[in-house]
């Protein structure tokens, strides 16, 4: 999925009773909502590589769903690429976080896949000979 960060609106206004903390570390902005109570409602980052940005583990907490947490999150971190020069996003969707990629106007470029190695079993391993 693909679009120019400054073309994903300005994140809109939090619902009451939600807080936004947003830091740079180590070249890659966090967002983070939490609840009145502290605990987590919603989360995503993005790292600004050349002309293109990162979008990752963007997520809301299924308690907080449908209360635009995640434009929030979205716009914060558009908005933290488009000032780092950033002129094109990637975020890497799961099904789920395709219907909110696409709200915030995002389009379907390529399927993308992932794979996982599993480390081996260090037993089953053959011992080099000497």
């Amino acid at each position: 999925m693909a679009a120019r960060p400054g073309a994903v609106e300005a994140p809109p206004r939090l619902p009451d009773g939600y807080r936004l903390h947003r830091w740079d570390r180590a070249g890659v902005t966090r967002a983070v909502v939490r609840a009145a109570d502290g605990s987590f409602a919603a989360r995503g980052q993005i790292a600004v590589t050349g002309p293109a940005a990162v979008v990752d583990q963007v997520e809301t907490h299924p308690a907080h769903q449908r209360r635009g947490l995640g434009r929030v999150v979205m716009g914060t971190l558009a908005e933290a690429a488009t000032r780092q020069g950033a002129w094109a996003a990637v975020p890497a969707a799961t099904e789920e976080g395709r219907t909110l990629y696409e709200a915030v106007g995002r389009q379907v470029v390529a399927p993308m896949s992932a794979a996982a190695l599993e480390a081996a079993d260090s037993g089953s391993m053959p011992t080099p000979a000497r």
